[in-house]
């Protein structure tokens, strides 16, 4: 009975210390374009929502990338992101891991 119940906690430590330790590795890619245009807007900012250490810059090309690490036990989850630029109106967009996605933007009148 004693060697029953030792191995029950040593098989819930084991299954415990499993679930908590699984992390992910997010990457995000997109392009930010212009609603209207169609032009790639560069220097816009993209950021992980509530992270600030996981952020980008688009380039000239409008493209961006951004990596982070995220707890998941069953996969990575998608990632919420912010996408601004003065002069545009912000958007905020759930990104599944691994999507590059096109982003347009509005411009404000």
């Amino acid at each position: 009975m004693r060697k029953m119940r030792t191995l029950t906690i040593i098989l819930t430590l084991a299954t415990l210390a499993t679930f908590t330790s699984c992390d992910c590795v997010q990457n995000v890619t997109g392009t930010v374009i212009d609603e209207q245009t169609e032009q790639p807007i560069q220097n816009a900012h993209v950021q992980k929502e509530n992270k600030e250490n996981d952020q980008a810059d688009t380039d000239d090309k409008g493209n961006f990338e951004i990596m982070s690490i995220s707890g998941g036990i069953f996969g990575c989850p998608p990632m919420t992101i912010i996408v601004s630029k003065e002069g545009y109106e912000s958007k905020t967009l759930e990104i599944d891991n691994a999507q590059h996605e096109t982003i347009k933007l509005q411009k404000i009148e």
